[in-house]
């Protein structure tokens, strides 16, 4: 058994060095386990994935069509840990950054994934609309809550240390948990900008987005104050917000982009948030990367199907990336999260809008002074 003082010394060690030094080993093996939940009092439905610090071995797990390599329901190590949550990409699921998730279990966190029912890979019907953003701070929030409530995990989650790593639609998402409010201050500008092929610029996405600019500013924030570090990687929102936007965004953050990235040029998002940020973030770019290279390798099945996903980049590419993602995830997290020297404090979200005050009471009438008889 690792003893827990070897442990945080490590951690130490690991905020002091640069990305890789100390962590060429990893600590523990990575533990693995699915939940789920309905809420019926405000319809939500959650599918979540869990990988924890293990004691157990690994082996390979099939859930079609992915296969993953971690240790299913492994008896899981001793002590509490930094808990992570992951938001997936608008054509991903709970499973596709699972090579990240593993590796970070095995160097001391617990990863949760929650598949975002209304904006995945099976089902796009919230793209570019206010549901949107707003389902998936509410899916993520909940799956705190879940983690937090149920006994096989909260054993092992240290509830001050929650941080958030978002992909694409994730990193908008964490933006948003962390405080960012959209005002879509770019917005206006932004199809000028671009190139004519753009993504977000076509007739339909560009209508959408049009409406849920319409619908801002929120009556309230997405910010969920438990959360106390922000990774996003690759957002695609410079179009939503201004330096205003980030007035009440608290928690340390790191913004990672994509070099190639042509789905979401740097230009327009990543680079814009870095000045809009004005010094907030740790900004760095990614050499060859573009968005479809931070998932999991695909299997066999999604190949053909998924060209634009599984076929950006090649093999030694993708592994390159992944390498150099590992150490800027775990280098910044275990700073923050791994100890309590600079674990960041959090404050309540803003109140945004003021409840009416009630009208004031007309002033009371002036006394009628009685007019006495004569005598």
């Amino acid at each position: 058994m690792r003893q827990p003082g070897l442990v945080l010394c490590l951690l130490c060690l690991a905020c002091m060095f640069p990305a890789g030094a100390i962590f060429a080993a990893d600590l523990y093996q990575a533990g693995f386990r699915t939940m789920g939940q309905w809420r019926v009092e405000d319809k939500l439905r959650l599918d979540v994935n869990v990988w924890y610090p293990s004691v157990r071995r690994p082996r390979q797990l099939k859930f079609a069509p992915w296969e993953i390599e971690a240790a299913l329901e492994g008896k899981a190590a001793e002590g509490r840990f930094p808990l992570l949550l992951l938001s997936h990409d608008t054509d991903g699921t709970r499973f596709s950054y699972h090579d990240t998730a593993a590796r970070l279990a095995m160097r001391g966190f617990v990863v949760a994934a929650v598949t975002h029912s209304g904006d995945c890979m099976y089902n796009m019907d919230t793209l570019f609309s206010l549901e949107q953003l707003r389902q998936r701070a509410r899916e993520i929030s909940a799956t705190l809550d879940l983690l937090s409530e149920n006994a096989q995990t909260s054993q092992g989650i240290d509830a001050n240390r929650i941080g958030i790593i978002g992909f694409g639609a994730g990193a908008t998402t964490a933006l948003l948990l962390g405080g960012a409010l959209p005002d879509c201050g770019n917005w206006p500008e932004y199809c000028r900008r671009a190139d004519s092929d753009d993504t977000y610029c076509g007739t339909w996405a560009k209508k959408r987005i049009s409406e849920l600019c319409a619908q801002l500013p929120l009556p309230s924030s997405l910010a969920d104050p438990r959360i106390k570090a922000v990774a996003a990687v690759v957002p695609g929102s410079g179009m939503l917000f201004s330096q205003d936007s980030f007035r009440y965004f608290h928690p340390p953050l790191l913004l990672v982009g994509a070099e190639n990235d042509k789905l979401r040029p740097p230009a327009l998002h990543t680079d814009v948030l870095s000045r809009l940020l004005t010094g907030k973030a740790r900004y760095v770019r990614i050499k060859n990367a573009d968005s479809a290279s931070f998932v999991a390798a695909c299997p066999e099945p999604l190949e053909d199907d998924l060209p634009e996903l599984c076929r950006t980049v090649s093999s030694a590419d993708r592994n390159a990336i992944h390498q150099r993602m590992y150490a800027l995830l775990s280098d910044f997290f275990l700073y923050y999260l791994g100890g309590e020297k600079n674990l960041p404090v959090i404050p309540d979200p803003p109140v945004l809008t003021k409840e009416e005050e009630p009208a004031p009471l007309p002033p009371p009438a002036p006394e009628k002074r009685r007019q006495r008889k004569p005598r």
